[in-house]
């Protein structure tokens, strides 16, 4: 069920949308955002502004998004992630990645792309090198890392345009998603349910670590399709699967998963922390499902004793680290409340983006949906 207090506005804007992600604002509440769609003979990278919808009958669909400002790209817009104010970072299925402009200093928004990395990634046949579906990519300061369906890793500079570094060899099947970890540390999620971790520093170009998803059933593999980490505590992975799980590991201790939780019943499309409140997470899913988890706050004996984060999502103190309730195995469903945001919409929710307290979303049935009032 949707919480009484937010309200959902909806808006068909005839096109599939692969990836959403507000524009970063320095002071104020953003109302701006921008979108990548797919499915489309040709694809565009689209600005969105919210205006305030004045034929909108008891406060419903009160705001409604406006295109100003569109360029296009061949191939599905795989990936898609903002560097700074000004600057956004997009992948595609062609292999390619691409650095755009975003000038919002006139009295019209404008893209221009500023540079293109052709090539990043690519098939080695016989007779030619053919395009790679690039799959995802993560940005940390000014780097970006790249992945794709040719199993290479490549990092490349948006100040230097160059690449930095290209690991051919980094896995043997599609690399599904990627996540910086820190500034030098890089993980990659497989088709097989495998998560590596890459010193993007050192001189070999081997992981340093590898640990697997698991799986409801251990016949199967259970593909990686999202990572993330909890934002003050980046020792705590999260990944979203294939099977519509989440799996969490303790980086302190990787050897076994610290938590297992059964979650969406399909494929989760994407997988985020709140930007400001680290005691919430989003997940999306194929279903058409997005789902907010908040930290249990109701006073426990377990959280009495000190819990990880408390209702702010500020840190406590390091000596109840391990009380973080995604690190509680089974006993995590008990310390986690699951809300409902959407649901119902039978095709897939492929991204989201929060804001405070607004949440962006959109997916294959070709519409926007703004929560307002998240809490």
């Amino acid at each position: 069920m949707v919480p009484e207090t937010t309200k959902v506005n909806s808006t068909f804007i005839s096109e599939k949308v692969s990836r959403i992600r507000w524009i970063p604002e320095q002071y104020d509440e953003s109302n701006s955002f921008i979108t990548g769609s797919w499915d489309l003979d040709v694809n565009n990278l689209k600005v969105w502004k919210l205006f305030r919808n004045d034929y909108a009958d008891d406060d419903e669909n009160e705001f409604v998004p406006k295109c100003t400002a569109e360029v296009c790209f061949t191939g599905d817009i795989s990936g898609l992630e903002f560097v700074d104010e000004r600057t956004v970072v997009l992948s595609s299925t062609e292999g390619f990645v691409s650095v755009i402009g975003v000038d919002r200093d006139r009295d019209e928004d404008n893209l221009q792309e500023r540079h293109r990395f052709d090539s990043l990634h690519k098939f080695d046949t016989f007779s030619s090198l053919n395009a790679a579906p690039c799959t995802g990519l993560s940005v940390h300061d000014t780097d970006v890392a790249t992945v794709g369906e040719d199993g290479r890793l490549n990092i490349v500079s948006t100040v230097g345009l160059k690449v930095i570094r290209s690991i051919a060899g980094a896995d043997s099947c599609t690399i599904s998603c990627v996540a910086f970890l820190n500034p030098k540390e890089v993980l990659t999620g497989n088709r097989l349910g495998i998560i590596k971790c890459f010193d993007i520093r050192a001189e070999s170009q081997k992981a340093v670590g590898s640990f697997a998803v698991s799986c409801e059933d251990e016949k199967r593999s259970n593909c990686v399709t999202c990572i993330a980490y909890h934002p003050t505590q980046k020792h705590i992975i999260l990944a979203g699967s294939e099977e519509g799980s989440i799996t969490v590991w303790d980086l302190r201790q990787p050897q076994f998963p610290a938590s297992y939780l059964k979650a969406h019943d399909h494929s989760i499309t994407e997988l985020a922390f709140h930007r400001t409140q680290p005691s919430r997470l989003f997940s999306a899913s194929e279903g058409g499902e997005l789902w907010q988890w908040n930290q249990n706050t109701q006073p426990t004996a377990a959280t009495a004793s000190g819990g990880l984060l408390g209702g702010t999502g500020t840190a406590v103190n390091d000596s109840a680290d391990t009380n973080n309730p995604w690190l509680n195995g089974e006993r995590a469903k008990s310390k986690i409340n699951v809300t409902s945001l959407l649901s119902g919409i039978r095709k897939a929710v492929n991204s989201f983006d929060s804001c405070r307290s607004k949440v962006i979303c959109g997916g294959d049935n070709e519409a926007i949906y703004l929560l307002e009032n998240v809490n």
